[in-house]
């Protein structure tokens, strides 16, 4: 089975990688104003697909384009939109030259959104390119997880960090609508399905630091989503060894109304039997998602945004093998379990809006949402292990097996009957108006929570028949019992005010964007002020430059988990932790192979005051729930993306990053009894160094086969022994490197010339694809589980991530 899998492989990538010439089909010429000038960085997209280019300086463009009919979208920044129907024969290339004209009634309205978005930091992605990349996690996040300044060291979850922040610390949006996920997850396996839905995606916005006061009260990021608002009736559906999703929209026959509906299945059971441990894995995924807006008249519209999920786990483990050490010094630890994990995260979100324009200057948004989440969590399992050292010499007859007797025998058990019951509605108006060459923002939110929890976990490890540590009298120590019965409601006050100033000089543009945040929270009655702004400067003289600076205060007052310490205590007396970002940037727009590019980077510094510790596990975040800490966090991102292949969109980012944290009460003892102060050690999220990749790419005789890769490198995350003293986590993991790949062959596009009698001429478009996930077969680590041999040593073994796995997947359009 491996040689045919290897043979399937070297075959796929062989078609990827031929170099044969081949006849294609080409436009080209030049787009020029009214007065006959050059205009440059004009947008071409073929309609319905995700190819296109821009024009250099001189105006020009050149696109590869399907041969036949097809739809050719040209767009500019102040200027009339055109759709330009072609039909260029196979292997000819035609000269097309376009005018734009002036759209003098359009422009101040589009001005404002651009200069908006290049104000404020704000990445924008094609959600076209969420449905081509390869990798288990190849949702929206898995997306963002190739952006600069953004890590994530687990290829099951869909959470990530940013500039040293953790999974907490990410605020996300989905059309304005701030969205929670569940409480008790402790793994990637039991997490399920993001809520966010790519298939009604139309547009994806992310800040990695530095942004606007109309975003919430975090420390680190901004994921903000906008879902689509149909214009006729339209649907997909998708189909792999994984998951399979459906999606329908339309709209009435008055073109008042108009809908978005999704269904979502998962099941990684086939990802994670890749795993070292073995066992009957049933996790289930399922939800469905919509959004129906009503046009009331021309000034008013409501709309609403629902969605159910109900995410189950159950594991039944039978056996783990996992060899780790060095090339010379080889342990392997095998654990034969007994027991099963049910998990069932079951979440509801409804939200209800109404958008009224009184003038086409003025926006003003009501917003009442209510989200509610039933989460249980109940395991029993029984673990009994042997740690024996593996022969490596090659010269032995029993080399790469276990010698001698056990280094290590004992066993553990791990009990949890977990319960959690949260409600959270709000309540919030949003305004704008524009002002000339102003924008004026506002808003106002009340929060209400309402939570309910209920704990009773412990864990007992016992090695060579005693309980470690050998406790008096032979009595039984239970290790990290967690018992607690805790309900707590509490409501929240939050406002910003905000305005965008345009700023024309004879050397340049200006765009100034300053506002503030205030919150209340009455549960530890503290109010915070977070003023922020950002100035960007574009020089007449540079034309391809720009240039950014950020700055504000951007405090994140506790929710639920960082009340609550180790012992399921909380703590009323907590404050809201407090980042200073500090944000320079720049972005460069360049020309190579005749072909568009752009080179962003940012050097950002954030003091962290009143922070939380935290200790991490997997997905699982447990706070100190004190705020006994300060720190920093500092780094370089860096950003190349182009047409690295005619058409396509590929880039690469690279991230350079330090963070790090003074906890008070921090000491190292030496041998003697003497303590020293920790000082500042690294945070659990200190990666130094990131690099991520996104390429695409196609065969040159048949641009219908397509290859999409997708590389991540991280340096390795601070760890130590479960001690619960944060100065002692001096060791670090492995780094983390994935590579997944996809190769896929378009069956229908919009060319496509089927008969009436062919049931497949309903689609528009149909592609099947084939992905190597983990393709270099790398042993990545999560975390490890700590045991102890017969001479007492203490072992860290390392629970690996998924290993080598082919998926295939068959997506349709209609």
């Amino acid at each position: 089975m491996k040689n045919l899998r290897n043979i399937f492989l070297a075959l796929l990538l062989g078609l990827s990688c031929s170099a044969a010439a081949a006849q294609q089909s080409w436009v080209e010429g030049f787009i020029r104003n009214e007065q006959g000038q050059p205009l440059e960085f004009v947008n071409l997209a073929l309609e319905g697909t995700s190819a296109g280019t821009t024009t250099n300086e001189a105006g020009f463009f050149r696109l590869r384009v399907p041969g036949g009919p097809a739809s050719l979208l040209v767009s500019h920044l102040g200027y009339i939109s055109r759709r330009i129907t072609l039909n260029v024969p196979v292997g000819e290339t035609r000269e097309l030259n376009i005018t734009l004209l002036l759209a003098t009634t359009d422009l101040p309205d589009v001005e404002v959104r651009e200069r908006q978005i290049l104000s404020t930091d704000i990445i924008r992605l094609d959600p076209k390119l969420v449905a081509v990349l390869p990798g288990p996690s190849s949702g929206v996040e898995g997306l963002v997880k190739t952006l600069p300044g953004v890590s994530s060291t687990s290829e099951l979850t869909s959470q990530y960090s940013v500039r040293g922040g953790n999974f907490d610390e990410n605020l996300v949006y989905v059309n304005g609508i701030e969205i929670y996920r569940p409480f008790l997850v402790r793994s990637g396996q039991q997490e399920g399905l993001s809520f966010l839905n790519s298939d009604l995606i139309s547009g994806i916005n992310f800040s990695a630091g530095g942004f606007d006061a109309k975003f919430g009260d975090k420390m680190s990021s901004v994921l903000d989503i906008e879902y689509r608002k149909p214009e006729t009736f339209a649907g997909s559906f998708s189909m792999s060894l994984l998951e399979g999703s459906l999606h329908l929209e339309g709209l009435t026959k008055n073109q008042k109304t108009t809908f978005l509906l999704g269904l979502r299945h998962k099941s990684n059971q086939y990802l994670l039997g890749t795993l070292d441990t073995k066992g009957d894995y049933r996790p289930s995924f399922s939800d469905i998602q919509t959004l129906v807006a009503h046009q009331v008249n021309s000034r008013l519209e409501l709309s609403f945004l629902g969605n159910f999920s109900n995410n189950r786990y159950l594991f039944q483990p039978v056996v783990q093998n996992t060899r780790f050490g060095t090339a010379t010094e080889v342990r392997q630890l095998t654990v034969y379990f007994d027991g099963q994990e049910v998990d069932k995260f079951v979440t509801a979100m409804g939200a209800l809006s109404a958008q009224y324009k009184p003038s086409d200057q003025t926006s003003l948004r009501w917003t009442f949402s209510i989200f509610q989440s039933d989460e249980t969590e109940n395991f029993d399992i029984l673990g009994q292990y042997w740690l024996y050292r593996v022969q490596t010499d090659m010269s032995q007859d029993n080399f790469g097996q276990p010698t001698g007797e056990a280094l290590g025998v004992g066993s553990f058990l791990n009990h949890a009957r977990n319960y959690l019951n949260a409600i959270v509605w709000n309540a919030e108006h949003r305004g704008d108006v524009e002002l000339g060459n102003q924008t004026l923002r506002w808003g106002i939110k009340f929060q209400h929570e309402d939570i309910f929890d209920r704990l009773q976990e412990w864990t007992m490890i016992d090695s060579s028949g005693y309980s470690l540590p050998r406790p008096p009298n032979e009595q039984i120590i239970l290790q990290d019992t967690l018992f607690a019965r805790i309900s707590t409601r509490s409501n929240r006050l939050s406002g910003f005010f905000q305005n965008t100033w345009n700023i024309d000089r004879n050397h340049g543009r200006f765009l100034l964007t300053a506002g503030a945040r205030i919150s209340y929270w009455d549960f530890n009655e503290q109010t915070v002020v977070s003023p922020r702004g950002t100035l960007l400067y574009k020089p007449l003289d540079l034309p391809r430059w720009a240039f950014r600076a950020s700055a504000g205060y951007y405090h994140q007052p506790p929710f639920y988990r960082e009340l609550r310490n180790f012992q399921g205590e909380l703590n009323r007396n907590i404050k809201a932790q407090e980042s200073i970002h500090f944000v320079l940037g720049s972005e460069y727009n360049f020309t190579a192979w005749e072909r568009p590019f752009k080179y962003t980077s940012e050097i950002y510094f954030k003091q962290l005051n009143n922070l939380i510790p935290y200790e991490m596990d997997n997905v699982r975040i447990r706070y100190y729930a004190e705020n006994i800490a300060s720190g920093y966090a500092t780094g370089l991102d860096m950003k190349v993306n182009g047409e690295f292949v005619p058409g396509v969109e590929s880039w690469a980012s690279l991230s350079f990053m330090k963070t790090a944290e003074k906890i008070e009460g921090a000491f190292y003892t030496d041998a003697e009894g003497n303590q020293t102060p920790a000082g500042y050690i690294p945070r659990p999220t200190d990666q130094r160094m990131n690099f991520s990749l996104f390429f695409q790419d196609f065969l040159p005789r048949n641009p219908s086969y397509k290859v999409q890769v997708g590389f991540i490198f991280g340096t390795g995350l601070p760890f130590g022994p479960p001690t619960y003293e944060r100065q002692r986590d001096t060791l670090r993991m492995p780094a983390y490197r994935r590579v997944d790949i996809g190769f896929s062959k378009q069956l229908i596009s919009e060319t496509s010339s089927l008969s009436d009698r062919n049931p497949l001429k309903h689609f528009n478009n149909m592609w099947i694809s084939a992905e190597v996930f983990n393709l270099l077969e790398m042993n990545n680590t999560i975390s490890y589980l700590w045991i102890r041999d017969v001479e007492n040593r203490l072992f860290a073994v390392p629970n690996y991530l998924t290993s080598r796995l082919i998926n295939v997947k068959l997506v349709a359009r209609f």
